[in-house]
């Protein structure tokens, strides 16, 4: 399938500049900003560059790294670095106001920090797209207050305002990935969310013959099957064209579901081309039956499309028919149903992953025990670490013998922007908790409702002793270990009296190939305050 990425990317870079996109400069690709070879670009290696100087701006948008990053203490001291930051929020939170927390001496930071004030999920038009891949158009309800506006309202000023600056300064250098971006998301000069959704989607730029069929110049792609690399379509991404056609907004579709069984084909919009189950191919056998009839998701039928056969239910994960004939001979016409392996078969092995193809067991960077009670390689040989002095790690270390996670809350949303400043939520869950067993509350001498501290390598928070039946002790290769847990949900500045962070306790390592931050496995010490 990804022969086709030549349309992907030409389609791509003609949604970015437009008409200034053609064959003889590459269609802009040297416009583009490259990668370095032997970099990574992840969460973690970001702050870390910014904790050493090689970052001089820093967009927050919408984030709070300050409470949300692992080993929060060195995130805190990466903004001072900076010399500016832009933080898009809706509330005061640890990131904008980093320069004022715990720690910090403002007469010795030097990062510019501006505000912008935005609006909230029901204050603007847009599209939000879930887990499950549903694209589900939302609308506006109210205003904004004061100041507040719109992300898009603000991105659009701002690329303008740059623009400007770039065609006023005769010396600037290399303008023309400014300059020569495509730039018309405005109605009526105010920003313009069905614009943005139409252009990632995509348009034919010009008249048209694709697949047997006519287009106009104008005219929205209806499916990715018809991107070309000539420069005559263009496309945001990919994945998302078919999501605004001709006929109209397809994420803002309504309709109640029909099959029965969850597949809500008509309710909103789900990428690519509206395929709710991913190579759903593989759940018929090789005439085109369901292995499951009573909850098919797709399956073959030999009289449609005028008897030349197709599929019914969810849209095919290409539209190739059955492996096999009535007759039961082969068919020659047909495509294995993994599409996007070269193999076109599902895979229970891994190429190209940095710790190799198989599934292998490893212990997290810190832990209680030395042994991997299950091969010789106790820590997985490639995660990334980062050698700052603030990054510290421990294994078996007398200071901190137990083991923490952290968590979330369900009267909390990640660091607590959204919900520490809503009376109602805070009042049921209104500080920063530790959960621990009978047992190490009676080693600790600590009982229900105490203040403890919690204290790890890389930084200390205070919290309230919930003892409970939820943790237990456990054994590991004949050693008694002791839990914690933490949620994540807080942070200095509001509530007053609610805590910190979390993750100023967790460690700056994780996956090597996702580099998700492993935050659910590291070693503390609990003492009464």
């Amino acid at each position: 399938w990804w022969g086709n990425y030549p349309k992907y990317s030409v389609s791509l870079l003609k949604s970015l500049f437009g008409d200034k996109a053609t064959k003889e400069n590459d269609f802009g690709y040297q416009w583009l900003p490259k990668a370095d070879d032997g970099r990574v670009y992840s969460w973690l290696d970001l702050f870390d560059d910014m904790y050493n100087g090689k970052i001089k701006g820093f967009f927050a948008w919408g984030q709070n790294p300050a409470c949300s990053g692992a080993n929060a203490d060195k995130n805190r001291k990466a903004l001072a670095k900076l010399d500016w930051l832009v933080n898009v929020n809706i509330f005061p939170n640890e990131t904008g106001w980093f320069w004022k927390g715990p720690g910090m001496d403002p007469k010795k930071i030097k990062t510019e920090v501006f505000f912008l004030p935005c609006a909230v999920s029901v204050e603007k038009e847009g599209s939000i797209t879930n887990s499950g891949r549903w694209m589900q158009w939302r609308y506006k309800a109210a205003d904004p207050p004061g100041f507040a506006r719109a992300d898009g309202d603000i991105i659009i000023e701002l690329m303008q305002k740059v623009k400007y600056f770039y065609r006023k300064d005769k010396e600037a250098v290399f303008p023309e990935p400014i300059l020569n971006l495509k730039w018309d998301y405005t109605t009526n000069w105010k920003y313009d969310p069905h614009k943005v959704a139409k252009e990632i989607n995509g348009y034919f730029q010009r008249d048209v013959v694709v697949k047997g069929k006519s287009f106009k110049k104008g005219d929205l792609v209806p499916s990715f099957a018809y991107l070309q690399d000539d420069g005559s379509t263009s496309s945001g991404n990919w994945l998302y064209c078919n999501s605004y056609t001709n006929k109209g907004n397809m994420s803002a579709r309504r309709k109640r579901e029909k099959e029965g069984i969850g597949l809500n084909s008509e309710w909103a919009w789900c990428w690519p081309v509206n395929r709710r189950i991913l190579y759903n191919r593989a759940s018929v056998d090789k005439y085109g039956k369901p292995w499951n009839p009573e909850r098919a998701v797709i399956r073959w039928d030999p009289n449609a499309k005028g008897g030349k056969g197709g599929w019914i239910g969810d849209v095919p994960d290409g539209g190739w028919p059955p492996m096999l004939k009535a007759d039961g001979s082969l068919n020659p016409k047909t495509k294995y149903p993994f599409i996007m392996k070269p193999q076109g078969h599902a895979h229970i092995f891994g190429p190209g992953r940095a710790d190799g193809p198989f599934p292998e067991h490893y212990e997290p960077i810190e832990g209680p025990v030395d042994k991997n009670p299950f091969s010789s390689q106790i820590t997985n040989p490639t995660a990334p670490l980062y050698h700052t002095d603030l990054d510290i790690y421990c294994r078996c270390d007398p200071k901190y013998p137990i083991v923490a996670t952290t968590y979330r809350v369900s009267e909390h949303w990640q660091t607590g922007i959204l919900t520490r400043w809503l009376p109602w939520l805070l009042e049921a869950q209104p500080q920063l908790f530790v959960e621990m067993s009978k047992e190490l509350a009676a080693l600790k001498d600590i009982r229900n409702g105490e203040r403890v501290i919690v204290e790890s390598p890389r930084g200390q928070v205070e919290a309230v002793a919930i003892v409970t039946n939820r943790f237990r002790p456990f054994k590991v290769l004949g050693k008694v270990i002791h839990q914690v847990g933490l949620p994540w949900h807080y942070g200095w500045i509001y509530p007053k009296d609610g805590g910190d962070s979390a993750n100023l306790l967790t460690p700056s390592t994780g996956d090597p190939n996702t580099r998700i931050p492993e935050t659910k496995a590291f070693m503390v010490n609990v003492r009464k305050k």
